[in-house]
Order: structure tokens, then sequence, then C-alpha cells
């Protein structure tokens, strides 16, 4: 079974952006860094609520 229907969400609250190019979500202390396949790193703040695979999303809290 394949669930690949296209790039996941990142989700925090009304608010939805796209991970097309994220290669790693890495979660401390109150904070994900994004890394991109090409290296940049964007730290957001926030904590992993729910990741829903069966509908390409990540939601945070």
């Amino acid at each position: 079974m394949c669930l690949d229907n296209g790039p996941l969400m990142l989700v925090r609250g009304e608010t939805e952006r796209q991970l097309d190019n994220i290669a790693s979500l890495l979660p401390k202390d109150g904070s994900i860094t994004l890394i991109d396949v090409f290296g940049k790193k964007e730290q957001i703040e926030g904590v992993i609520e729910e990741i829903d695979l069966l509908n390409n999303r990540i939601v945070l809290a």
C-alpha cells in the first residue's frame, strides 16, 4: 500500500505550509528545525501534536 498523495503539510491552527523540499524535521525543546534538501535550516516554534500520514499532515501545537 502506498500513501504518497503529495507533499506533507505542516499545520498550526488555520495556517498550513507545504513541506515540498523538507528532508528532515528535528524536534527539540519546544521548537522544530526544518532542514531542506539543500541543507538550509529553519527553526520554528511549536511541538508536534499529531502526525497524520493518511492525510499528509503534521499538526503543531
